[in-house]
């Protein structure tokens, strides 16, 4: 935890990701024909019910995280949108899910009696995706202890989808800081370092403006500052609706992040101790 909130600052931090299935699907499943491929899908997608509460297709997720400063604190809810259009909400320790895109790839849906068994387990075993705050991996479960790998047991290649989401936290954190409230504005131009971090990850920063916005100009004001975090670019305002701006990778997963800082006194749940009973 950063010194700076230890005495000042609270948070609220929003993540959304939303993957596009079908595309991760495709990419996990292997070289097939685009004809092959569509009739494996649609075979899948067929056999899912309506009420099916094990297959990851069509959810997204929503993660917020809180941080009281006053107390230390940290606490988490996740909020999970289903295929279904059902929605679960519930707090969390770590934020997250994992499982099969369909249940039907299981290696539970293996017959045992199979003579392929091992060789059909081993290729759904890559069908397995876990979805974490800033990434989505596959091949996830250690077929030696039947539970889940530990981080450090995963390849690159395994990273479907990775996300800076240090770099960005730790950015919007220091603009928000030097500036009151600029946490929350349109990002224009991100810092040099995070362009950098999202060509390695294959993310583009799409952005649509009906006009283009008026910039913050952060030079002027501490061009010590301007230069240290990486000379970005940020509306006046964050609340332009006429604006809109999204991050998605090469599979068209869409991630969105958001700060809120609370200095001490501008909200009553946060940051304050509670009045003394007389």
């Amino acid at each position: 935890m950063p010194e700076i909130f230890k005495d000042k600052f609270s948070y609220k931090l929003d993540i959304h990701i939303e993957p596009n299935w079908y595309k991760i699907y495709k990419k996990l499943y292997g070289s097939k024909s685009e004809k092959e491929f569509e009739k494996i899908f649609e075979e899948k997608h067929k056999k899912m019910e309506k009420d099916d509460t094990s297959s990851l297709w069509g959810r997204r997720y929503y993660f917020t995280e809180y941080y009281d400063s006053a107390s230390g604190l940290t606490t988490r809810f996740q909020r999970v949108l289903c295929q279904n259009g059902k929605q679960y909400f519930y707090p969390v320790d770590e934020f997250g899910d994992l499982g099969y895109i369909f249940e039907s790839d299981s290696s539970l849906h293996v017959e045992i009696q199979d003579k392929n068994y091992e060789k059909k387990k081993d290729e759904r075993q890559k069908l397995s995706v876990e979805i974490g705050e800033d990434f989505i991996r596959n091949d996830i479960f250690d077929k030696n202890i039947g539970g889940p790998k530990g981080s450090w047991d995963y390849e690159k290649e395994n990273y479907i989808f990775s996300f800076p989401l240090y770099e960005v936290f730790n950015f919007l954190l220091a603009l928000g800081t030097r500036f009151h409230d600029t946490e929350r504005n349109t990002i224009v131009e991100w810092p040099e370092h995070i362009q950098k971090k999202f060509k390695e990850a294959e993310i583009e920063y799409e952005k649509i403006f009906e006009f283009e916005p008026t910039l913050f100009d952060i030079e002027k004001h501490d061009k010590d500052f301007f230069e240290k975090i990486g000379r970005p670019k940020i509306s006046l305002s964050s609340s332009d609706r006429f604006n809109s701006s999204y991050l998605k990778d090469k599979n068209d997963t869409y991630y969105g992040v958001e700060l809120k800082l609370f200095r001490p006194g501008e909200n009553d749940r946060i940051g304050e101790f509670p009045p003394r009973i007389k």
